[in-house]
């Protein structure tokens, strides 16, 4: 690699918390990046390894020519200003030619689920932002998170930085779950408890799908049942991708209802849906059979869930072998995430269970 370096990525495992610092130290010393941005994480992933439960650190170094970088942070002292979105376009550098905004946040101390929806809507509905990035995981309470940002050091809140210029970005979102059953329209919802689902207590709809389905059926859903929401309402069919899946947090029983991680509205269509080791790669196949139609990425970064990897696949480095075998010899890094963003149905969100895979190739690549 000759020339100037745009910018490098940085994760580091717990165990580097506090030399992570003098890390980075180093790396900017070394390379020279105009712009360093990284943060402590559960585990880290690069190259062909996922570094799961021990010491590792992961970085990548990209040369951007002709990209612009605006760097920003979003801290309890200093947040992005939510209440005037007019304002949040200026403060994260939003141009033109933007092509997605990068995240990683501290869990603890960020408002992710208002501040990811101001990020993808500040240009307009019409004009969705795609924001990418995840939670760290470096850390079980607050301020044992280390994110950096160039010279920056902090303990909460987020950085983030903005890319804009001749850059095509290409993220894959793989929830790893499919439909099953039928879809429901939400006819009474009271909060985050679906109460009914067209016009049936929703648990009765739920005894009857335990029913309906085979013996493999039924200890998938015992090992995880999840809920669905259509995305694009419009669609005259629903299929494996069309939905936003969110966990089932519990049973309401006095009044039939089932506690979703998501508030849904009256009328959402709604399905349930199982995850399981072999649906997850069916899903990523899937969605890097489309990747393989475009040139080769010259670089990729793999943020993944820590509910994955071995507690799923009962293998080591399955996702990026996965990734490997298709896409080739791609350089990667990553880690895994305590919350994943990326977008599915052009919208950005805040996932969990998920694999979020985003390919960097020049714009108009022939």
């Amino acid at each position: 690699m000759s020339g100037p370096i745009d910018i490098v990525f940085v994760f580091a495992s717990f165990h580097h918390r506090e030399a992570l610092e003098l890390a980075i130290a180093d790396i900017r010393r070394t390379l020279a990046p105009k712009t360093i941005i990284g943060m402590t994480t559960e585990s880290v992933v690069g190259c062909d390894l996922e570094l799961e439960g021990v010491a590792g650190l992961s970085a990548l170094a990209m040369q951007l020519p002709g990209i612009s970088i605006k760097t920003w942070t979003t801290t309890p002292k200093h947040p992005v200003p939510l209440s005037r979105p007019e304002e949040i376009p200026g403060w994260i550098g939003l141009q033109d030619d933007t092509k997605a905004v990068f995240i990683f946040a501290d869990p603890f101390s960020t408002p992710i689920t208002r501040l990811l929806p101001a990020l993808v809507n500040c240009r307009g509905e019409d004009n969705l932002l795609p924001v990418i990035g995840g939670m760290a995981s470096g850390a079980s309470q607050a301020k044992y998170n280390r994110l950096f940002l160039d010279d920056q050091a902090i303990r909460s809140g987020g950085i983030g930085l903005t890319l804009s210029g001749p850059l095509e970005l290409d993220c894959i979102v793989s929830q790893g779950c499919r439909p099953i059953g039928e879809h429901y329209r939400v006819t009474k919802v009271d909060g985050n408890v679906v109460l009914e689902l067209g016009g049936k207590p929703a648990l009765d709809v739920l005894r009857d799908l335990a029913t309906s389905v085979g013996a493999k059926e039924r200890d998938f859903l015992q090992g995880g049942l999840l809920l669905g929401g259509v995305i694009d309402e419009n669609k005259n069919y629903f299929g494996r991708g069309d939905f936003l899946v969110r966990s089932i947090l519990g049973i309401d029983r006095k009044r039939k209802g089932i506690a979703a991680g998501e508030f849904y509205r009256l009328g959402k269509t709604v399905q349930f849906h199982v995850r399981d080791a072999q649906t997850a790669v069916e899903d990523l196949q899937l969605l890097l059979d489309a990747q393989q139609l475009g040139v080769q990425p010259f670089a990729g970064l793999l943020v993944t869930c820590n509910g994955r990897g071995r507690s799923l696949f009962h293998e080591e480095d399955y996702d990026l072998t996965i990734i490997r075998e298709r896409l080739g010899e791609v350089p990667i890094a990553g880690f895994f995430a305590a919350g994943e963003i990326g977008p599915i149905g052009g919208r950005s969100f805040l996932h969990g269970h998920t694999a979020c895979l985003t390919l960097f190739r020049p714009e108009n690549a022939s």
